[in-house]
């Protein structure tokens, strides 16, 4: 397929501005945000108080909640210390949720990852170091990673990725990370993802290998604050079920490529 149109091509060389006259900034991070009342600010201000002002964006994207969580998100959009924070709202399901913050993102580099934060800010230093990758996966199954894991949860992503193996010919060994890619090329193929639920990360992530884009995982630190997600058996069939519906309509992620840039200096 065609590495790229002249249009993206054109996009990818004018520069990555929040907003005309604004300040130009390297990644616009998507936090989707639902019944997350009790943690939302501590995550943002731990954003702000790790990212330099300039540096970045994040984009709170509500779903559903039938707590606090919206007006809370309102609240910190109006927050003035560090990088600019935009709260908007999307229908339930992290797919959604991650669908409204591509189309919203305003950076030349944009980041997928979950209102706990789960990995801090390791992947993004970790993202920082790959130049010439399309798509960068903060991944939970690369040797380097820090954490200790169950043998009850290792044995559960085996069988996922051993799954996403033979029903999608994936090599990547965690599509549940977290991923970075570029904006051009997210909202080219948004309009086409259908997942709202967990699989949307693989969904992306499928997309960039039918597409023949470079993928590389890079090694995660788990907050010591990170208490997980309980995988259960009826997982494995839910997994199984959706691969296959993603295998049946992967022809409609076959969409023309961005080519991969240096990632954005910051200071």
């Amino acid at each position: 397929m065609p590495r790229a149109s002249t249009w993206f091509l054109g996009a990818a060389m004018s520069g990555d501005c929040l907003a005309a006259g604004g300040p130009a900034v390297a990644l616009s991070i998507i936090l989707p945000a639902h019944n997350c009342q009790g943690h939302l600010a501590d995550s943002v201000s731990f954003l702000q108080r790790g990212l330099a002002a300039g540096e970045a964006e994040v984009v709170i994207v509500e779903n559903d909640s039938v707590d606090g969580t919206w007006p809370l998100a309102r609240y910190l959009e109006g927050s003035t210390h560090g990088i600019p924070i935009r709260a908007i709202q999307s229908g339930k399901g992290l797919g959604r949720a991650y669908v409204a913050g591509i189309a919203a993102a305003r950076c030349r580099h944009v980041l997928l990852t979950a209102d706990d934060l789960p990995f801090g800010l390791s992947d993004i230093r970790a993202w920082r170091q790959q130049s010439v990758a399309d798509l960068v996966l903060g991944s939970k199954a690369h040797p380097d990673w820090v954490v200790d894991r169950t043998l009850v949860r290792q044995a559960m992503s085996l069988v996922f990725r051993a799954l996403r193996l033979v029903v999608l010919g994936m090599r990547v060994r965690d599509c549940q990370g977290t991923p970075f890619a570029r904006r051009e090329w997210l909202q080219d193929l948004a309009p086409h993802l259908r997942e709202g639920g967990y699989l949307s990360s693989t969904e992306i992530v499928y997309a960039a290998q039918r597409q023949g884009l470079t993928i590389v995982e890079v090694p995660v630190e788990l907050r010591p604050s990170f208490s997980g997600t309980r995988i259960h058996v009826d997982d494995i069939v839910s997994m199984a079920v959706g691969l296959g519906r993603l295998r049946g309509a992967g022809s409609r992620l076959d969409r023309p490529c961005v080519p991969a840039m240096p990632t954005d200096s910051v200071a």
